[in-house]
């Protein structure tokens, strides 16, 4: 009985994790996409900068794609903001 209940813990427990992960991929996803419309930067522009696909960007931009960290350190230099400020609420 014990070892389910710990079961059950631990599915809730990760399920949380990954609606709270899906939450902050999408606000990263907007607060990208408003970052290069501000710029008034293409995605072709923007990724050539950040060498990589225009595609790629897309797919960020449309929570297609999850951006990595290193990526995401990348985009905040490109447009001189804090990194932290990609997980803020637009």
């Amino acid at each position: 009985m014990y070892f389910f209940i710990v079961l059950i813990v631990i599915y809730s427990f990760n399920r949380y994790m990954e609606q709270e992960e899906t939450k902050y991929y999408e606000i990263i996803s907007k607060n990208i996409k408003g970052l290069r419309t501000e710029a008034k930067l293409s995605q072709e522009s923007m990724a050539e900068k950040l060498s990589c696909s225009r595609e790629f960007i897309s797919r960020v931009e449309n929570n297609r794609e999850r951006v990595s960290l290193n990526m995401l350190l990348k985009i905040a230099n490109l447009f001189n903001v804090n990194p932290s400020s990609l997980f803020t609420q637009p």
